[in-house]
């Protein structure tokens, strides 16, 4: 068993690898039985990210969702049973250090994807298998963690962010247009049918098994369901503020021989021309405008994968305070 893992969230996935909703596997349907808000929960997009998982057995446990929804439907859904089997299975550090997915990032998928229907990579037959699923949602969150201790972070897709569904969240960072930036398709990019007007976005609450994110997963999914009024709610509507770091470039190493110049921190101040990384033929990577460095990997020796962004570089950060 993973170190940091309460046993109940164990217990629930085996609960839930067992479950089918329109024959799809890991799918909860829970329905009010009145008229309301289609919302998609979903955990698990990479294995090793138990955070959704803990909100879940909160809404199943302690607010007894399953009879408590007051509207609407409610979808509660694993992404990636294989490799969060994985996880669960692991037995050294470098087992849980594969367990983030088992083909291909599902984070990270072919814009096509859903055109691929003669891949058989696990993420992409997986994301072809919850289409219908995730083509309900009018509302959606896909709930993330990360390998380092880091800030608590909203993100938004294609550039919309929508505060009144995040009231109550206990987090003020927002990530914006990375989903335009990045390598792929993340897996919330395919929530929704296309010509829908859904509000999605993900979170990321925190360090994978830090029982802080685990309690941050749980508060952000019941102030979601709050807001959206299928829980009763007593919190008054206070003002919200947040710091947008909207992503404009990212950062690939172009081979093996490049490396950070140094440890950058995430948010760190760069500068228009400041050298980032540079390979050992002396090639650079140099910021191409002032802002911040965002989620820079901790530095890569010559036999680590570099097939993913290294970092993203935001424009300067900007303040909103709304309502």
């Amino acid at each position: 068993m993973v170190t940091g893992v309460p046993y109940a969230l164990v217990s629930l996935f085996k609960r839930f690898k067992e479950m089918q909703c329109e024959d799809i596997s890991g799918v909860m349907r829970i329905e009010s039985g009145k008229l309301g808000p289609i919302l998609g929960i979903t955990a698990c997009t990479h294995g090793n990210e138990p955070s959704g998982l803990a909100a879940f057995e909160y809404l199943l446990r302690e607010k007894n969702i399953e009879k408590e929804l007051m509207c609407g439907t409610l979808y509660l859904v694993i992404n990636n049973i294989c490799a969060t089997e994985k996880f669960f299975n692991a037995t050294s550090n470098e087992e849980i250090r594969k367990s983030r997915f088992c083909d291909i990032n599902m984070n990270r998928l072919p814009r096509e994807t859903l055109h691929l229907t003669s891949d058989t990579r696990y993420e992409i037959v997986r994301a072809r298998e919850l289409y219908p699923v995730w083509k309900h949602f009018e509302f959606g969150i896909d709930i993330h963690s990360t390998l380092e201790l880091s800030e608590p972070m909203i993100i938004s897709r294609g550039g919309e962010f929508h505060p009144e569904l995040v009231r109550g969240f206990p987090i003020k960072t927002l990530i914006s247009n990375i989903d335009r930036i990045q390598i792929g398709a993340p897996a919330f990019s395919f929530y929704s049918s296309p010509e829908s007007d859904a509000k999605i976005f993900a979170i990321e609450v925190g360090q994978h098994t830090d029982p802080s994110s685990f309690e941050r997963a749980a508060t952000c999914a019941v102030s979601l369901l709050e807001n959206l009024s299928m829980l009763p709610s007593t919190k008054q509507s206070v003002a919200m503020e947040y710091d947008e770091y909207h992503i404009d470039d990212s950062i690939v190493f172009p081979d093996l021989s490049f490396d950070f110049i140094k440890e950058f921190k995430s948010y760190e101040k760069v500068h228009k021309g400041d050298l980032l990384a540079m390979s050992t033929n002396e090639k650079e990577i140099r910021a191409t405008f002032d802002g911040h460095l965002i989620m820079p990997t901790s530095r890569r020796g010559t036999d680590k994968d570099i097939s993913e962004e290294m970092a993203f570089i935001s424009r300067p950060v900007e303040t909103h305070r709304v309502g």
